[in-house]
Order: structure tokens, then sequence, then C-alpha cells
């Protein structure tokens, strides 16, 4: 504050007492501050680089063949080249049946005689043969090859459900590298923005079937027949057909003496038999996925008959007659059901891997990480909250054939501030493969449709192009994204995630113990981040310039969108331009108010998970503007 506003405040005899006592402080206080958090220097993007140049060869005239016997998704690999090409060069490119002419072709499929045995449903095979480029693949992986084709040689990406890019120029392409990939993870999904859309989907190698239908022409999906997750009780023996007749069925309590209905007494014989038969009648009668889910319920109520304790106890693990369990609904079913796979979680109290028992081969267990932290990796020894999941991940891929992960990519407890985990993601997945995991499904903001107010649609972006090749080349996929979907002033966007995520689990001075950025997380934690008051008006100046290079109209809408993000978490932690101690109350009150219709113009009706929409944006707003956003809702 300058002089001369602190004299006309303090002749302002609306302005109460206390506010003027504040005042007082804040500007005796200011320049201390100052000398401590010096401004920092502006940052200034780095030049891009001219585009390296390619020898290039001309595709103009080349067709684009797929054999007499190619199945369906051969076919529409096929017309995805000739499409994206034809949009590339504005060529009329077309994709037919038919056989090699030795020459000027992009072969796809088995047409193409690549031997793809080795490379399972989701792999792919791209090679030259002279001037013939030959595409191939599984059931999948065709698409997937086509799509990476376009993506390596047209530069060419699919950011989201609305956001393509197909560059325009000429029909010419660099020498084709012989490659071939299939992907460490049999089983992929995510659920934030863009994930139902085909397109999206396909395109950035996303498998799983619980957030997309996917036609067989478009490579099908692999997943879950039925429910996925917290079936024991919900999808199978439910109370509400079984507890009147059969309380024994379920969880005895010690705690209250009594059977309750939240979990299944896992070491009852009659329990077994008819999981056993409901599970067989949803693999007769359900969707033709191969996995069944038979997983405990969202609470900590599991059985302690004295049957279930004597096992448990034995296993040093609850996951011991949960193993036991699913085990034999496994061994029964396999005979009839080869290709049927039994899932289960480990999870919260069934966590911990047993002593004694191990999972039949077709058992999935799903490791769920949701005690960590999220601003360190998840094999960081100086995270303390992370090394015993770091020793359960190791131990269950030792005796776990298909060891499975369910991870977590937002703050759950509010959607709507800033959740600095970008530099986690790629170590993460890299670190699920190291030991073995077969499958991850990456939960982020699933109703980020009702509260998109930070980063879902990267997030979205990037899982999915990791959960397909965790080896990506992380940076340029975030900067291709960033600047397609930002604008010009993308390099200022950027600055600000990594400023986020350099300071996020840390303590504020010394930075010689991490703090935990758990899922549940109050958005005026300081694990969230630790920012001076230089640091604040640094990021204040990246998202200002990012606003005047944006460009187009809808790349400033996204931009601001995102910064809802920093606003809330500066208005929750009294920053900046919400900072009451060196403003007059009005103005940051008026900042409130101005937050809370921005929200609300941008269509924001959710605040945390298990809100109802509508129950952060109220009807009528707060009786006033004094309270912080957190409580808003």
């Amino acid at each position: 504050m300058s002089w001369d506003a602190f004299l006309v405040l303090l002749r302002d005899k609306s302005v109460p007492l206390l506010n003027v006592f504040i005042c007082i402080i804040s500007f005796v206080a200011t320049p201390f501050i100052n000398l401590f958090c010096p401004p920092i220097k502006a940052f200034v993007p780095t030049p891009e680089a001219p585009p390296t140049v390619v020898e290039k060869h001309s595709i103009a005239d080349y067709k684009i063949i797929y054999g007499a016997g190619a199945d369906a998704t051969e076919i529409t690999a096929a017309n995805v080249l000739a499409d994206t090409l034809k949009k590339i060069t504005g060529l009329n490119y077309a994709a037919a049946q038919g056989v090699s002419a030795g020459e000027n072709e992009i072969l796809v499929g088995s047409v193409s005689g690549l031997d793809v045995s080795q490379l399972g449903a989701d792999g792919y095979s791209i090679r030259a043969d002279g001037t013939r480029i030959l595409i191939s693949g599984g059931s999948r992986g065709v698409l997937y090859g086509a799509y990476h084709f376009l993506e390596t040689y047209f530069d060419c990406r699919w950011y989201t459900a609305d956001l393509q890019v197909i560059p325009q120029g000429p029909a010419e392409i660099a020498v084709v590298r012989t490659e071939a990939y299939r992907p460490p993870l049999e089983y992929r999904e995510m659920d934030w923005l863009s994930r139902s859309d085909p397109t999206f989907s396909v395109a950035n190698g996303l498998n799983g079937n619980t957030y997309r239908s996917l036609p067989a022409e478009q490579g099908g999906t692999f997943g879950y027949n039925g429910n996925f997750g917290h079936t024991i009780i919900n999808t199978f023996i439910k109370p509400s057909d079984f507890f009147a007749a059969h309380p024994e069925w379920y969880a005895w309590r010690e705690e209250s003496q009594t059977r309750e209905p939240k979990q299944l007494c896992l070491t009852n014989p009659e329990v077994l038999a008819e999981m056993i038969k409901e599970v067989r009648g949803q693999l007769a009668n359900g969707n033709g996925q191969p996995i069944v889910s038979i997983t405990q319920d969202d609470n900590q109520d599991y059985c302690e008959c004295a049957n279930c304790k004597k096992v448990d106890e034995e296993e040093g693990s609850h996951a011991g007659t949960m193993i036991r369990f699913v085990n034999a609904v496994a061994a029964d079913v396999t005979a009839d059901y080869p290709d049927a796979l039994i899932d289960t979680f480990a999870y919260q109290y069934t966590r911990t891997p047993p002593k004694i028992v191990k999972p039949l081969p077709n058992v999935i267990v799903r490791l769920c990480s949701i005690e960590c932290c999220f601003a360190h990796t998840l094999d960081d020894p100086d995270c303390y909250n992370n090394p015993p999941f770091a020793q359960d991940i190791k131990t269950w891929s030792e005796i776990c054939d298909r060891l499975y992960i369910w991870d977590y990519t937002t703050n759950y407890g509010c959607y709507n501030c800033v959740f600095p985990n970008f530099h986690v993601l790629q170590k993460n997945l890299q670190f699920f493969i190291k030991y073995n995991a077969k499958g991850v499904y990456e939960e982020g903001n699933y109703t980020s449709a009702e509260c998109n107010s930070e980063y879902a649609q990267l997030r979205g972006y990037l899982l999915a192009k990791l959960l397909y090749n965790p080896n990506i080349d992380y940076d340029a996929e975030m900067n291709g994204f960033l600047k397609a979907y930002y604008g010009g002033g993308w390099q200022y966007m950027r600055e600000f995630i990594d400023l986020m995520c350099e300071n996020t689990g840390i303590y504020a001075w010394f930075g010689l113990e991490h703090r935990k950025l758990g899922i549940h997380i109050s958005p005026t934690d300081k694990a969230i981040l630790t920012l001076k008051t230089n640091q604040v008006n640094y990021a204040d100046s990246l998202w200002t310039k990012a606003i005047e290079l944006a460009g187009s109209e809808t790349c400033q809408q996204n931009v601001l969108r995102s910064q809802l993000s920093w606003r809330f978490w500066k208005a929750c932690n009294r920053k900046g331009e919400f900072n009451w101690w060196l403003l007059p109350p009005a103005q940051w009150q008026a900042e409130n108010e101005r937050l809370y219709y921005d929200f609300k113009d941008f269509g924001i009706t959710r605040y945390k998970e298990g809100n109802r929409p509508g129950d952060f944006i109220f009807t009528e707003p707060p009786d006033d503007w004094w309270d912080i956003p957190q409580k808003w809702h």
C-alpha cells in the first residue's frame, strides 16, 4: 500500500477502526516482507527452435491397401490413414481392398506380411520396404499403429475430444524407421475429461471399458464384466436380498457384537457357494469382458468372527481371508471359463500382502495407493508416507502373476484447487511397470465435467499417453498440449506448473522433511504449496502473460478456466489480491465475490467427491464475502 492510499483510508470514516489497525500493521510490515522476498526476475520464454531439416520423399501417389481377409479393425485403421492424410494434404486418399503391387503403397494389417505374433492384442509394427510402408498389429494394435504413424511422421495429435491437431502440408514423409512396440500394460484406464470419446481413446491407447464402449471396428475393449469396484455386497450377495434370512453371511463386528451388512464373512462356506453361483451367472450372461471384480466395500468393517480372525492372524493380513476366498472362486470357474479373470483389491485393510497364500494365476490383485503422498514419487525413500507402499508393491509382485494398480491423481477433498503432481505422473507409471504391473487405472476427477477448474484435459491426455507408453517424451507431450490448448502464452503456463511442482510437499523454510500431499487435503494445508510473497507475485505475472498472449478466444478461456484453481488457492490462503493484511478489506472481499461469480460463469457446480451438483455454487451467494472459498460449499 502506498503512503497516499494509506492517508485516504485513514480519513475514510466508513472504514472500521479494526481494519485501519490492520492496514497500519501491513504498512509497517511491508518493507520487511519485501526485504526478505525481493521480486523474482521476469520469466523469459525460450525461443522456439526452427524445425529440423529432414530429407523427405513424396507419397502423393501412394495407395492405402488392406487385404481381402481384413478384419473390421484393419479396415478402420486404413480408413483413419486415408481420412487424415486427406485432411493434411488435400489429396484424395482412399483406402481400398487389394493386393500389393510392390511399390508406392501403405499396406495395413495382415496384407503387410509383418509378423505380429509377439505383439499381443495391443502392439504394432511399422517398417518400410522400398517404397512400401507396412503397418500391422494385434486386434487393437493395428489401429494404434496407424495413429502412431500419423503422430510420428505428420505431427498429428488427438489432445482432447474437441481438440485435434492435424497440420496442413505437402504429401511428404521422412524415411520410415522400423519399429515394433508392445505396451507393458494389458489394461489401461483413466477417467478425466475426454475419457469416453472413442477417437480420443483409440488414438491415445485407452482400452478399458468402464468409461467407453468401443465396437469391434475400433478394436473393442479389455475390461470388467459388470461393475469394477466395491462389488462384494453391491453387485453380489446384496444385503437387501440375503441379510434378513442369512445374517451369518455378513461380517461379525466385535465392537457392536452383531452381524453388520457392510462386508461378508469370507470363511462361511455358504457365502462361497453363493458367490460362485452369482459369478458364474455373470460370466454366462454378462458383457463378454474377461474380468469379474470381487472387491470389498469402501469401509473398514471386515469380519472379526473367530474363523476369519484365525486366518488373518495366520496370514498377518486381512488379505488372507480375501485371497483365499477369491482363489476358491477362481479355481471353480476356470474349467468352464478358461479366459475369465477374478479381480480383488489390495486396498486399505487388505493392502498388506499375506504371508502364506498366493493368488492363483487367474486372479488379479489391484493394489491401491490411496494412503500415499503425491508430491513425491511412490519410490521416494525420503517421503515417510510412500516407502510402505513401495514395499507392498514389491511383495505383491513376487507372489502375484497379475498385479494391477488403482492410482489417484487429484484431490477428492477439493477439486477446485491446484494439485501439483505433474512431476510424479511418469515416474510413478514407470515404478508400477518396474514391479510388473499388468494393468493400471488412473483415477482422477471423474466428475470433472461439472468442476473443470484446474487441468482436467491436460492430465487426461498425459495419463492416456503414459498408460500406453510410460517412456514417452513427457516434456514434449506436455509442451505440445499446452501450446495447442492454451495458445501463445503456453511457456508461461509451463513455468507456472513447474513452479508449483517445485514447491509442493515441502516445509516453508528449510525443506528438511516432506509434507504429505494426500488426496483428501484441505486447500489451506501447506503441503499443497509453500510459497513466499515474491513467488506468489511471480506466479501472478505468469498468468497475466499467459492471458495476454493466448491468442484466440478459445485459448484465452482455457487459460482463465485453469487460473481459477490458482485464484482459489490464493483466496483460501489469503495471498495476493486476497491478502487481508495488505489490502483494504473491501478490496479483497470484492475479489472473493468476483471469484465466486467467475466459478459460476464457468459452470463449476461441484466442490468435492460426494457433493451433489450445486452444493458448491449456491442458488444464492453467501451472506458476506469474509469467509474463504473453502467455506462457501
